[in-house]
């Protein structure tokens, strides 16, 4: 009856991976989308024999038996490694190269990360996310100005006939454990007790990326790497599902002999 409990927890870790990895590719273009691992880890062990005692030789025995019962998944770990940057030519579009976070004020005054850049201008002027949350930064674009974005983060706008004027500069966050970042989907996170509390600083400062202006990030998902992956818990899983079937044909035989 073992072996169809342990290989139960087998069935259920493969199908959780595959879950990770349909989302993992669904988003393969996804901009700024990162990437979940799943880690594993083995259950308890039942001693069937501690091995204690002596052989009749003296020494000390070593027929420790013990059997274990399966796996579960310790966690889904989210993988912050950088996507490659694509030029757009929407100047108000900003890719991070390198570590970092954007931060983003929303409308009841909440403080959220992102490494998504695609920021539009408001009918306010402010630099806003699709979902109209604004840069903590508080930058104001002037009406018809055409805007240039350096990779220390200081944003110029220019109205035609005009002087070039900045207007701010864009600074990121960093975390020392962005794993545990809260995911709130939209590219979107928040900070917590595993996290840590977010650091400020200016692009290409203190291990920070710099910033390019006209383009946005990639996601970092490599789809060979998934497709690889898929595969072998597929694998997985059918063998898994064997265990379990061989172990039902040996407890019918073990019925039959019963009987």
């Amino acid at each position: 009856m073992r072996a169809l409990f342990t290989a139960a927890t087998g069935m259920a870790a493969q199908q959780l991976r595959i879950d990770n990895i349909a989302n993992n590719l669904s988003n393969v273009n996804t901009t700024a989308f990162k990437k979940s691992r799943a880690d594993f880890e083995d259950l308890y062990y039942q001693k069937i024999r501690t091995g204690s005692g002596q052989t009749q030789a003296g020494t000390g025995r070593n027929d420790v038996v013990e059997v274990g019962h399966g796996t579960r998944t310790a966690a889904l770990r989210r993988e912050f490694r950088p996507g490659s940057v694509v030029a757009d030519d929407v100047s108000t579009h900003v890719a991070i190269r390198g570590d970092g976070f954007f931060s983003l004020q929303t409308a009841d005054g909440e403080e959220l990360f992102t490494r998504n850049g695609a920021f539009s201008v408001d009918g306010q002027g402010n630099m806003v996310t699709a979902q109209g949350h604004t840069l903590s930064e508080a930058i104001t674009i002037p009406e018809g100005a055409t805007v240039n974005i350096s990779a220390d983060g200081l944003v110029v706008t220019q109205i035609a006939g005009e002087d070039p004027q900045e207007v701010g500069r864009i600074q990121l966050r960093r975390f020392i454990n962005p794993s545990g970042l809260e995911a709130l989907g939209a590219g979107l996170y928040r900070a917590n007790e595993l996290s840590g509390q977010p650091q400020l600083g200016n692009p290409g400062t203190e291990g920070l990326g710099e910033l390019m202006g006209g383009a946005l990030e990639s996601s970092n998902v490599d789809v060979a790497e998934e497709l690889i992956g898929m595969i072998m818990a597929q694998r997985s899983y059918e063998l898994t599902s064997k265990a379990i079937s061989t172990s039902d044909e040996i407890l019918k035989v073990t019925n039959r002999l019963k009987a």
